[in-house]
């Protein structure tokens, strides 16, 4: 099943005016670029997804569709943000397919059972800390994408095993 991006735009537009109405401390952003990542969750055939950073489940909604038949486990720490995202879940008819974790991320993740074929951390988790646990959490020839930790972590690359993982980056690095 492919992504329609339309069929979603009103919880892209909910999360937005949540985060409008709330202000600076609100952490909810859908991202534009969920999109392809659904497309590349349905590309891979992905049958488990790890989404670090739930909001209003706008990006969990979207892989959902797109990869039929995957499951996804999204990290949120904020209670009202979980609970909106359960009912709009709920309300699309994908409760059966995507799974709230409530708490904190960096507390949650050391616990969680791998291998995914997809983490997605949209979250800004301490990179330097959380960039091995995002890795053993990624199956070999998994992919993970992240929300440019190359800013935060000098030779990153180095730091990665490559033939396990693929990074997405949601931004081209600078060429010169």
């Amino acid at each position: 099943m492919g992504h329609d991006k339309q069929r979603f735009q009103h919880l892209f537009d909910l999360s937005n005016d949540h985060r409008a109405a709330h202000g600076e401390t609100c952490h909810v952003y859908p991202s534009p670029q969920a999109g392809q990542w659904a497309a590349l969750a349905a590309v891979f055939s992905v049958e488990r997804v790890l989404e670090i950073g739930c909001g209003l489940g706008y990006q969990a909604v979207c892989i959902a569709e797109a990869a039929a038949g995957c499951r996804v486990e999204t990290i949120e720490n904020d209670s009202e943000h979980a609970d909106l995202a359960a009912a709009q879940i709920s309300l699309l008819g994908f409760a059966d397919r995507i799974k709230i974790i409530r708490g904190d991320a960096e507390s949650i993740m050391p616990n969680l059972k791998g291998p995914y074929d997809l983490v997605i951390e949209d979250a800004g988790v301490d990179y330097s800390r959380w960039l091995p646990v995002l890795t053993r959490l990624t199956r070999p020839g998994g992919l993970l994408i992240t929300r440019n930790f190359s800013d935060h972590i000098p030779d990153w690359e180095r730091q990665l095993p490559m033939q396990a993982i693929t990074i997405v980056r949601s931004r081209p690095i600078d060429q010169t």
